[in-house]
């Protein structure tokens, strides 16, 4: 999967699943080579922190805020990190965080 890809317009899927996440570490998403987009809602009560590394830890990695707009993430503009798995941990016991994830269909 590469952004030539995105811009020849090949045909996506996506899908949208809800995680629990708390005070430890939760997997947010598996990697995935076709993957070209991320949408992560914003938390609904206290803040989130998304990290790349195997263990997330609070407000370091991008930390979001309740009420702010989603992250979004395209492969076009932030290349590779959308395909690479994603964990997250809260401020708050369990918080549901919606995500979207759009896939090239092969």
């Amino acid at each position: 999967m590469n952004r030539e890809s995105v811009s020849l317009g090949r045909r996506t899927t996506s899908s949208q699943q809800t995680v629990s996440v708390g005070t430890a570490t939760t997997a947010l998403l598996s990697a995935a080579p076709t993957r070209v987009a991320i949408l992560v809602s914003s938390p609904s009560t206290n803040r989130l922190t998304l990290s790349l590394l195997g263990t997330a830890v609070l407000d370091q990695g991008v930390t979001l805020y309740p009420g702010g707009p989603p992250l979004v993430l395209t492969v076009e503009e932030h290349g590779d990190i959308v395909t690479r798995a994603w964990s997250a941990i809260s401020a708050t016991a369990s918080q549901n965080v919606a995500i979207i994830e759009v896939l090239l269909s092969v």
